[in-house]
């Protein structure tokens, strides 16, 4: 209860288009844009909601990369957590990208993809 009641708190799912039928035991959950709905026996739907909470101190979400704790609090220190990264495109033309790309190819698949 205090698992499912810690993750109401954060909103996951919106109350307001919840509505509990106590005569019929039954959970009626609408989409978001009201058109359509979908009902649930009460314990179905606590079935459902607690399989999402995670235990207490569980992460649900991991970044890696980029996105990490380590990545950043490194562009904090630097100053650079407001710049946006991109990826540098190269020239297509390039006769190095191409050969590059053949190594790799003939490296995987033993076979050489230009011939």
């Amino acid at each position: 209860m205090e698992n499912l009641a810690r993750y109401i708190i954060r909103a996951s799912f919106s109350q307001e288009r919840m509505a509990y039928i106590r005569e019929e035991s039954k959970v009626i959950y609408k989409s978001k844009d009201g058109r359509q709905q979908k009902a649930f026996d009460a314990l179905e739907w606590l079935t459902a909601m607690s399989s999402h909470i995670p235990d207490k101190g569980e992460q649900m979400v991991r970044y890696y990369g980029y996105y990490s704790e380590v990545c950043r609090g490194r562009r904090q220190k630097e100053n650079q957590d407001g710049v946006i990264p991109y990826i540098i495109e190269q020239e297509e033309n390039s006769k190095e990208y191409r050969k590059n790309w053949a190594r790799l190819i003939q490296k995987m698949y033993e076979a050489y993809p230009l011939t």
